[in-house]
């Protein structure tokens, strides 16, 4: 949750006010610095964020903690709908319903190891059976003239289904395997979906919301009249 802090005591809509704010809490003339609203950042919705510009140096400023947490989980909703896997996987595993994933997955892992079992089993049965003795089976014996009856469909779908089941223990993995680290975590949420609302406030009551703004440094400060500034560069 974000941190309570004392109410703003400026208008945090005049922007000479607020310039002054920050100005003295950088122990700097006024006219030494310059504002403008940060319309990138306004853009998600959570009211003004201004940049003040000192020299080289660019700042943030939010009207006070509540508004900076309510940007940084926006701004975590908009990655994660946008670019999930820059997030860690163990976080994204922990907001999908991996066994609701599993199981969307698993007919088609099936259905392509049936194709690719009934092909060697066609070609290959002697193959076949060692593979299916391997997994724990029971394959028919041997005929007088020490052959195996070909496998039936259903012994072909026998072992297609534990094989699935074994390539599926971890459904992440078998995606990142398929279709690579990034375009798996979006495959992921396409099947299984995943509660943004919940994994972004996960993500900033975690890392906290200067992780995900202040990247700079990772650092906020407060004026004080109660602004909430970071460091941009």
């Amino acid at each position: 949750m974000p941190r309570q802090k004392k109410k703003t005591k400026i208008d945090f809509g005049d922007e000479d006010a607020v310039l002054a704010d920050v100005a003295k809490e950088l122990e700097t003339d006024v006219e030494e610095l310059s504002i403008e609203e940060d319309s990138g950042l306004s853009g998600f919705g959570e009211g003004t964020i201004y940049r003040i510009e000192e020299g080289r140096m660019e700042y943030n400023v939010a009207e006070n903690y509540d508004q900076a947490y309510n940007l940084a989980v926006a701004v975590v909703k908009q990655d994660l709908e946008q670019e999930p896997e820059i997030f860690n996987k163990v976080f994204i595993e922990s907001h999908i319903n991996t066994d609701k994933l599993r199981d969307e997955l698993m007919s088609d892992v099936v259905d392509h190891l049936i194709e690719d079992l009934t092909d060697e089993a066609d070609r290959y049965p002697e193959r076949f059976w060692d593979d299916y003795e391997r997994e724990g089976l029971e394959s028919p014996e041997e005929g007088e003239k020490g052959e195996r009856p070909d496998p039936t469909p259903e012994e072909i779908e026998e072992l297609a289904e534990i094989r699935a089941k074994n390539l599926l223990q971890d459904p992440m993995e078998y995606l990142e395997d398929a279709y690579g680290r990034e375009d798996a975590v979006k495959e992921a949420i396409r099947i299984a979906g995943i509660d943004i609302d919940a994994a972004a406030d996960d993500a900033v009551d975690t890392d906290g919301w200067e992780h995900f703004l202040a990247r700079y440094d990772g650092k906020s400060h407060e004026t004080g009249s109660g602004l909430v500034y970071w460091r941009v560069n």
